[in-house]
């Protein structure tokens, strides 16, 4: 049953985009990296692999992993048992499963891994394999010698690597007579963007079209996301409104309902790291309504936010948190996990009528087809509580 519990408690991080993985043959996905200048990413398992299906599970999904090898990769997964990966078979061998492979676009092996790979593990296997493709020196020099492509280059070499890039990406970028529209200072605009409080941001959305037509959409949203974020969270790190409003305000250039989600999240935030609960409660509410309403991902972390706060005894935050989660399972997919998260948060607070109610709801939303060890857990969850409202 412990088990079947950890399995249905999904915290806010799994909530998150793991990796994205190419859907086409093998020789797209060349094609592909080729395009974009990324090594090719290779999960070579087998259907019945043990090991492959735990990867698969738990490490592919983690939000970690999939930032990073969504931003540097190419990523694939074959099964090396089934005729669709005949071709890649005819080069690079998976002498056991699963096979962790870093290739080039021009089909050279970069890096291999035999064996299972932890989440930590397999950032570190992606740094080594870039690692291997990035000399940092010999781009340097590269660039000071003014060669062509070689800003981007060592740029991108630097972002991979979590070293600074901001002096040299905006030294370059202020060359006169430079032409912006350029494929590779574009590529440049893109990849040292990684704040919205820069320059840097105001170009990426300046020259949004020819960055969207390199990238491509998803990847640019992501992009712009990503940085809001970071700026988001570095002005909760220095406890700076101003930096705050300022990114609201810049945010609103572009997209005034995501400003204002924005505004009313960061207001909740800061409201959470100090101790006076009616702004809490205040913030969270107006947070609730204004920024977390429809979106699935933020009314799931405000719930987290919220149960894990100092406050979350008090019964005006319990009924926020709940409202919150109740408003993520009606959106979900699978909405039962939520619902059922939200049964056994209840009943932690011995709110027995409210918890069985979520809890039916997880058995109606789990449906009648198949998952039959979670179906268990929840029937359990429903009898405990109907034996704790007589």
């Amino acid at each position: 049953m412990l088990r079947l519990l950890v399995l249905l408690c999904f915290s806010t991080a799994l909530t998150a985009q793991g990796i994205n993985f190419f859907t086409g043959s093998w020789e797209e996905a060349l094609a592909q990296a080729a395009a974009e200048d990324k090594l090719i990413f290779v999960d070579a398992y087998a259907e019945w692999c043990g090991p492959c299906k735990m990867m698969a599970a738990n490490v592919f999904p983690d939000e970690g992993v999939g930032d990073f090898f969504n931003a540097n990769f190419i990523n694939l997964q074959l099964d090396m048992e089934k005729p669709e990966s005949e071709t890649f078979r005819q080069v690079h061998r998976a002498p056991a499963f699963p096979t962790l492979l870093f290739i080039d676009p021009d089909n050279e092996p970069v890096h291999r891994v035999i064996g299972a790979r932890q989440a930590g593990q397999l950032l570190r296997d992606g740094r080594t394999a870039l690692e291997r493709v990035d000399d940092v020196d010999a781009l340097q020099r590269a660039y000071e010698a003014g060669q062509e492509g070689a800003a981007y280059k060592l740029v991108r070499a630097l972002v991979r690597r979590g070293e600074p890039h901001l002096k040299i990406a905006n030294d370059y970028l202020r060359t006169p007579g430079l032409d912006f529209t350029a494929p590779a200072n574009l590529r440049l605009i893109f990849v040292a963007t990684t704040e919205a409080d820069s320059r840097l941001f105001e170009l990426l959305r300046e020259y949004e079209d020819g960055i969207v037509a390199i990238e491509g959409r998803a990847a640019y949203n992501e992009r712009v996301a990503r940085a809001v974020r970071t700026s988001f969270d570095k002005a909760l790190e220095y406890n700076s409104e101003r930096l705050m409003e300022s990114l609201v305000e810049r945010t609103a250039r572009y997209d005034k309902d995501a400003s204002k989600r924005l505004e009313s999240e960061g207001e909740f935030a800061f409201a959470l790291q100090g101790h006076d609960a009616d702004a809490v409660y205040k913030t969270a509410k107006s947070y609730l309504k204004k920024g977390a309403a429809g979106d699935e991902r933020r009314l799931r972390n405000l719930f987290g936010q919220l149960e894990n706060s100092e406050f979350i005894d008090r019964t005006v935050i319990i009924d926020l948190a709940a409202d919150a989660l109740a408003g993520a399972a009606e959106l979900a997919e699978e909405g039962w996990r939520d619902y059922y998260n939200l049964g056994r948060f209840l009943q932690k607070r011995r709110r027995y009528d409210q918890a069985l109610k979520a809890a039916e709801q997880s058995l109606t939303a789990l449906g009648p087809d198949g998952k039959d060890n979670y179906r268990r857990a929840i029937q359990d969850l429903v009898d405990q509580l109907r034996a704790q409202t007589k």
